[in-house]
């Protein structure tokens, strides 16, 4: 008999010793949202759908709740922020949920204020990764970078490179502004600390403009200064609005704004890619009709193969390595774990492939094995409903 509490009890964090137990460093199966997994960047799957994620070309891309939005929207944000020479552009994730609910759309000037904030965040925090960027800028650009965090920043900037100076690291910074731009390989301690120091010396004074005129500096220093080829605008959670699940068509009046401005946004070095859900894909559809804008549509699409590697990426990184796939902590007539589970969930969704292999190792004791991936996949046909195999 599954709990009637199954659906928040699969998502509980349990003690160090269950996952310790299997070898592992950390859960990988426990967060079904992306957007709250801290080690996220640590196991994104290259999807087909990244290249129109990533081009220049406004775009809507759509995949049912749990099908790999922020997943996407995350591999975007890492390859964004390779300093390799190449020409990428500069990430900007921007949650509309974020915005008060006022019971009305924000307008055109708040999600400009909203959106501020968000690259903001976004920039000190990919800066922190990537200290170099800002090093090898002149003093004038360093001053005017200084000016806009001061400006934009949801808290000081002081006690942020406070932070970075305490934690010796730019992870200290994610939880604070954007959990999911955390980016690899940080770099060393020194250099850190010489990155806050030359922020420090940018002085308290922050710019004093309007928010329009702010965001319009925003762009230029980060697609002139700092090298960036454009500012991508990666829209995403719209769906986390409750009301807006009931409700897809007022989830497309909370971002119409955004959307009518993607076409001018194009011409002045800002591309804007909206991750949208199923429900809200025909709507959103309509509204481009009617506004007669361009935005190609696409669609994430999941196989049994991209699960299989979704999985054995997690245990990966769990493990340090230490193990390739879930047969490194099976019983030994149990083999291609990943391809039982992959091939037992419908439809094919990450988060039900998470919530399969979460509930199998909650199952065992000290090894996987038949029964716990039988009785893993029948309470996942109880609890959701689904057609599981």
């Amino acid at each position: 008999m599954v709990s009637p509490d199954y659906k928040s009890a699969i998502e509980q964090p349990l003690s160090p010793d269950w996952f310790q137990r299997f070898g592992l460093r950390f859960d990988p199966y426990v967060h079904l949202e992306a957007s709250s997994d801290p080690h996220l960047a640590e196991y994104t799957v290259n999807l087909d759908i990244f290249r129109a994620a990533w081009n220049a070309e406004p775009a809507v891309i759509v995949a049912p709740p749990g099908g790999g939005k922020t997943a996407t929207r995350v591999a975007v944000t890492r390859t964004c922020w390779f300093d390799m020479g190449g020409n990428y552009p500069f990430p900007l994730p921007y949650n509309p949920g974020i915005t008060p609910l006022t019971g009305a759309p924000p307008t055109r000037l708040q999600h400009m204020q909203f959106l501020l904030e968000s690259g903001a965040c976004a920039l000190l925090t990919g800066l922190a990764f990537r200290p170099e960027r800002l090093l090898r800028a002149s003093t004038a650009d360093i001053r005017a970078i200084g000016g806009i965090l001061r400006a934009a920043l949801p808290g000081d900037l002081d006690y942020y490179l406070a932070v970075l100076r305490e934690t010796g690291t730019p992870a200290g910074l994610t939880p604070l502004l954007e959990r999911t731009y955390a980016l690899t390989s940080p770099p060393p301690v020194a250099t850190l600390h010489q990155f806050c120091a030359v922020l420090e010396a940018t002085g308290g004074e922050s710019a004093g403009y309007s928010f329009e005129r702010l965001f319009q500096s925003f762009v230029d220093l980060v697609t002139t200064a700092l090298g960036f080829s454009h500012v991508l605008i990666l829209i995403d959670g719209i769906d986390a609005i409750s009301e807006h699940q009931d409700n897809p068509r007022l989830g497309v009046q909370w971002i119409a704004s955004l959307i009518e401005n993607a076409a001018e946004w194009a011409g002045a070095g800002i591309v804007t890619k909206l991750f949208a859900p199923d429900g809200m894909a025909d709507p959103i559809v309509e509204h481009l009709e009617r506004q007669h804008i361009a935005m190609r549509q696409f669609r994430i699409v999941w196989t049994a193969d991209l699960l299989v590697e979704l999985l054995r990426q997690r245990i990966r990184a769990a493990s340090d390595g230490r193990f390739e796939a879930l047969d490194a902590i099976s019983s030994p007539d149990l083999i291609d774990v990943e391809h039982r589970i992959a091939g037992s969930i419908h439809p094919l969704l990450p988060r039900a492939a998470l919530q399969v292999t979460r509930h199998a190792l909650q199952l065992a004791d000290e090894q996987l094995d038949e029964t716990h991936i039988l009785q893993a996949v029948s309470w996942y046909r109880f609890a959701y409903g689904l057609n599981v195999g």
